[in-house]
C-alpha cells in the first residue's frame, strides 16, 4: 500500500512550490535557493539530462560536494524518472571503477577537484553519453534549457536512487530506494522530530550519505522547511556559521559532538536557537548529559540503516532515556510508530526481555532490494523482517539498547563481549578523547580484546587503564592490550573504521 499516494519527489517538489514559492528551500553561501527556484533547476537539470540521451531507468553517477548542484541532479533525475548514484566522494580509483561497473551507470558527474587524473582516465574508459564537470559554468549552460515541468509517468514504486553501502566485509550492495522510500522517510522524520514549516535545518553531513537524504533533507521538503546547507562541518567556524544562519534543529555524528565539547568556550555557543540535535550510536552518557547542559541543546538517538530507508528506532523527544544499571549505557530509544522490532536468537525466535539477539525490523518501507544482488537480498529481507546484523536487548517498557554490531562483537572465551560497553567505561576516563575496542585472533580463547585510545594531550599510561577498567568490568572483559593512536581512521561521516583497525593489526 502506498502511504503517499501516487506521489513522487519530483511531484512532491511541485507541490511544495506552489504552496511556498518564494521561500528559501536551500541557502548556500550566498545563495538563496527558493521552492520555485529550486523547480525550476530541476526542470532544466531534466531537459539537459534528456538532451544528453538520459530517460526512465537510467542510473547517473553524481561524485559531488555539499552544494545546490546535488538536488539539482537529485530532483532533475527524479523529473525524468532516472536514477541518481551518489558517490562517496573518498572512493579511489579501484572503488569508483566497481561502482560505475556495477551500478550500468549512464553517466559520471563530478566536480573535478575531487578526483585524480586516474579517477578520469579510469571513467573516461566507460564512454558514457554523459561525461560532465560540475562547475559554475554548466550550471550556467542548464539555465538555457527549457524550464518547464515534467510528466515521464513516474510512479512512486519506481527507483529514485541507488546507494552502496560501505562493503566493509564484502564488495559494497546498491540499495534501492524508491519515491515512496524517501517520502516515507521525509513523513516519519517530521513525525519523530516534531518539525514545522518554520524549522531551518543545517546541514553539513555529507549529502551522498542516507542521514542527509533521508531524515534531513527529505524532512524539509515535506515540512516546507529551510535547508542551511554547508559544504562540510568545520569546528573553528562552526558557531559563527550558527550565528549567522539562525539553524533550529540539526544532525550530528558522535565525533563532532565531543569535538564541541573539547573547543574552548565560544560567545555564542548559548546564543542560538536551536532546540535539538539528532544522532546516530554512539555517545555516552557524560558527554551527551555535558553537551545538553553546555549548549542548551536537546540531544536525541536514532537508529536506522540504509536499507531500512527510515528511523527505525528513535528517543522520544519527551522522554529521558533509561540507563543501564550494569554498564551504564543509556537507551537508543523505543520504536517510530508504524515500525516493528524484535530481538531474535539465531533461529528467528523472539527472546525475552534483558537477553540479547539479533535487531529485526519490520516496517511499511524498506528498500526495494540489493541492486543485481537477489541472493543477499533474500538474506536480508525474510518474511517481511529486515535483518540488521545488529545485536541489542530490550526491557519491559519496550526500550531498546544497542549492543554491538555483529562483526564487533568479540567472542572471549565462550563469553560474547560488547565493544561498546568496554568503550562507554574507557571514555569515561580523565583525559580519554577517543577509543575503539576490538577483538584480534587469539589461539587460547578466541579472540583477544584491544583497546585503541586517543588522549586530549593528558599523560595516561596502559597501567592506569588496565586498574580503571578491573574496577568497572568483568575479568574477561578487560583489554588485553591498549595501544595508543593519534588519529582514528574515519568514514567520510566520522565514524571510526574499525575493520581497518583490525586489518592494520599490530602496525
Amino acid at each position: 500500500m502506498l502511504t503517499h499516494g501516487d506521489m513522487t519527489i519530483y511531484t512532491y517538489l511541485q507541490k511544495q512550490a506552489k504552496k511556498y514559492k518564494d521561500k528559501p528551500f536551500i541557502c548556500y553561501k550566498n545563495e538563496n535557493i527558493s521552492y520555485m527556484d529550486m523547480l525550476k533547476r530541476s526542470n532544466q537539470t531534466a531537459s539537459w539530462l534528456i538532451k544528453h540521451g538520459i530517460k526512465k531507468g537510467d542510473t547517473i553517477a553524481v561524485m559531488c560536494k555539499n552544494s545546490p548542484f546535488f538536488y539539482d541532479l537529485w530532483f532533475g533525475c527524479a523529473a525524468i524518472g532516472a536514477i541518481m548514484l551518489p558517490i562517496n566522494t573518498a572512493s579511489t580509483v579501484r572503488e569508483l571503477q566497481y561502482l560505475l561497473e556495477h551500478s550500468d551507470s549512464k553517466g559520471f558527474l563530478f566536480e573535478e577537484s575531487l578526483i585524480t587524473k586516474k579517477h578520469l582516465e579510469m571513467a573516461y574508459d566507460f564512454s558514457f553519453p554523459i561525461y560532465q564537470n560540475l562547475s559554475n559554468d554548466w550550471r550556467l549552460e542548464c539555465s538555457t534549457f527549457e524550464d518547464h515541468c515534467h510528466d515521464h509517468d513516474v510512479l512512486p514504486s519506481d527507483v529514485s536512487a541507488i546507494m552502496y553501502t560501505s562493503g566493509t566485509t564484502s564488495k559494497p550492495k546498491g540499495v534501492l530506494i524508491t519515491h515512496e522510500n524517501y517520502l516515507f522517510a521525509g513523513h516519519s522524520s517530521v513525525l519523530y522530530q516534531g518539525l514545522t514549516p518554520e524549522d531551518r535545518y543545517l546541514i553539513f553531513l555529507p549529502l551522498f550519505h542516507a542521514n542527509s537524504q533521508y531524515y534531513t533533507s527529505m524532512a524539509m521538503l515535506v515540512a516546507g522547511g529551510t535547508i542551511l546547507l554547508l559544504e562540510k562541518f568545520s569546528a573553528s567556524t562552526f558557531w559563527d556559521d550558527v550565528q549567522r544562519l539562525n539553524p533550529t534543529v540539526s544532525s550530528f555524528v558522535a565525533t563532532i559532538i565531543k569535538i564541541l565539547l573539547e573547543l574552548p568556550i565560544h560567545p555564542y555557543e548559548n546564543k542560538h536557537n536551536i532546540r535539538q540535535v539528532g544522532y546516530g550510536l554512539f555517545v555516552n552518557k557524560n558527554d551527551i548529559t555535558n553537551f545538553q547542559e553546555r549548549f542548551g541543546i536537546k540531544l536525541f538517538q536514532w537508529y536506522g540503516m540504509t536499507e531500512s530507508i527510515t528511523t527505525n528506532i528513535v528517543t522520544p523527544l519527551y522522554e529521558e532515556m533509561p540507563e543501564d544499571p550494569k554498564t551504564g549505557i543509556l537507551a537508543m530509544g523505543k520504536p517510530g510508530l508504524g515500525q516493528e522490532i524484535k530481538i531474535v536468537d539465531e533461529n528467528s525466535k523472539e527472546v525475552p526481555p534483558f537477553t540479547i539477539g539479533q535487531i529485526i525490523i519490520k516496517s511499511p518501507s524498506l528498500m526495494k532490494g540489493y541492486y543485481k544482488n537477489e541472493i543477499e537480498t533474500n538474506k536480508t529481507i525474510q518474511n517481511g523482517w529486515l535483518y540488521t546484523g545488529d545485536k541489542g536487548y530490550r526491557n519491559n517498557e519496550g526500550f531498546i539498547w544497542f549492543v554491538d554490531r555483529d562483526k564487533d562483537l568479540i567472542k572471549r572465551a565462550g563469553e560474547n563481549v560488547s565493544s561498546i560497553e568496554i568503550e562507554n567505561v574507557l571514555l569515561s576516563y580523565p583525559g580519554v578523547a577517543d577509543c575503539a575496542v576490538i577483538g584480534i585472533p587469539d589461539n587460547i580463547r578466541e579472540e583477544a580484546i584491544v583497546a585503541y585510545i586517543s588522549t586530549d594531550g593528558s599523560k595516561i599510561s596502559e597501567e592506569e587503564l588496565r586498574a580503571f577498567c578491573a574496577e568497572q568490568l568483568s575479568k574477561f572483559k578487560i583489554p588485553q592490550e591498549f595501544r595508543f593512536i593519534k588519529e582514528f581512521p574515519r568514514t567520510s561521516i566520522g565514524k571510526i573504521q574499525k575493520n581497518v583497525l583490525r586489518q592494520n593489526y599490530p602496525n
